[in-house]
């Protein structure tokens, strides 16, 4: 039949297909790996086509602009640059938009732990969707939402990987007025049921419960890829927090994100991995700066920030009192940044990474190998590092 179901591999999992479905016979499943898949009612389904229209896999040359314009940013308040992935350029915008009296759209974690898109409207609320996820996000129905706000007057920042960016102006049917959009420059996204299963394994590790998880804190070593979680265990007579911090590439979570072997599919194959942006403005780490531009640098984090639109520059000029800013080229930003290029490489052994998936030892059971360089990097000063960085 003429709907979704013929995307198969290629869906990047938005939702958008569910919520534009005007016969609501589409629903949302999980695949056996953990990523959600449509499900289409076929008895229901009218083959109106709508589904199709609204697939990002289907209109992947919607919205499509090079950039314009690159900067380096660094946040000016150390408060938000520490709880920030890198330079704090994304929550700059989210912050420019709450004072334009707008909404804001973005990854958070629940309680459980479990990463959704959700809605902002006030800046106490910025420090839930600040830092990275490394985990994919579930839209939920935040394009509805964002729908409704839109027609209400709102002003609305949704920011997201590029896929879901993508999702986003399907939907809607292309760009429309007060919609500002800021797109990630994401290398792939491992499945939910990886991340609950790998927080259940630090559960029993830790003889408590994971209350909190940061991919990339800044608290122990500075800009960089280490994680920080804490733990709550209770006694009969006292509650004890713990709290740990790891290399990404050391932990069995975070090697196989950062090795690119249990990425979802479509992943591989992103069309977004280049330098034709989909969102407004798109912001990423600036892992070369310092090289390219060394007294610009900073052990807090430097943000790359491309402004790709006329709204992005609207949006960038909202942002920049919030942030100290150095003009760089596209060159220069691309450092160390392969998906601005071309996608993920498909490991050989993705096919069978999640084939245990439903085991209880799975994650237990996963390699993170020697790795002496980067066990060497974690024992060394974070100030040599960044000294050896600039040379």
């Amino acid at each position: 039949m003429e709907n979704i179901s013929r995307i198969k591999e290629k869906c990047v999992g938005c939702k958008s297909c569910e919520q534009s479905c005007p016969k609501h016979c589409i629903s949302i499943g999980e695949n056996k790996e953990g990523f959600w898949y449509p499900i289409v009612d076929e008895k229901n389904c009218v083959e109106c086509g709508k589904c199709l229209k609204t697939c990002p896999a289907e209109n992947i040359e919607q919205h499509r602009n090079m950039p314009q314009t690159v900067w380096a940013w660094r946040n000016k308040n150390d408060a938000d640059i520490m709880k920030s992935a890198s330079g704090g350029a994304a929550d700059s915008a989210a912050k420019a938009v709450l004072q334009m009296g707008g909404v804001v759209y973005g990854a958070a974690c629940d309680e459980q732990l479990v990463v959704s898109h959700i809605e902002i409207e006030s800046n106490a609320e910025r420090e839930k969707i600040q830092s990275s996820k490394y985990v994919q996000s579930d839209p939920k129905y935040s394009y509805s939402k964002v729908k409704q706000r839109l027609a209400e007057g709102k002003k609305v920042l949704y920011t997201g990987t590029p896929c879901q960016i993508a999702g986003l102006y399907a939907f809607l049917g292309g760009d429309k007025p007060n919609l500002y959009t800021v797109d990630l420059i994401c290398h792939g996204v491992p499945s939910p049921k990886f991340f609950k299963k790998y927080i259940e394994y630090q559960n029993r590790q830790t003889d408590g419960r994971v209350i909190y998880f940061n991919f990339r804190s800044k608290d122990k070593r500075g800009w960089g890829t280490q994680y920080l979680l804490k733990t709550k265990t209770k006694t009969k007579t006292k509650t004890k927090t713990k709290t740990k911090t790891k290399t990404l590439s050391l932990d069995r979570y975070g090697k196989h994100f950062m090795d690119g072997d249990c990425y979802r599919e479509s992943c591989y194959q992103c069309a977004y991995a280049n330098t034709s942006r989909v969102g407004d403005i798109t912001v990423g780490d600036f892992w070369g700066i310092a090289k390219s531009h060394p007294g610009f640098n900073s052990p807090k984090g430097v943000s790359s920030v491309f402004v790709n639109t006329e709204k992005g520059q609207e949006l960038f000029e909202k942002m920049k009192p919030f942030a100290e800013t150095e003009q760089a080229t596209l060159k220069e930003a691309m450092v160390k940044q392969h998906n601005l290029v071309q996608p993920s490489h498909r490991p050989e052994n993705r096919s069978n990474f999640y084939k245990e998936i439903d085991e209880p030892d799975f994650v237990s059971n996963l390699k993170v190998g020697l790795q002496l360089k980067a066990r060497i990097k974690a024992i060394l000063p974070s100030k040599l590092i960044q000294k050896i960085k600039s040379l």
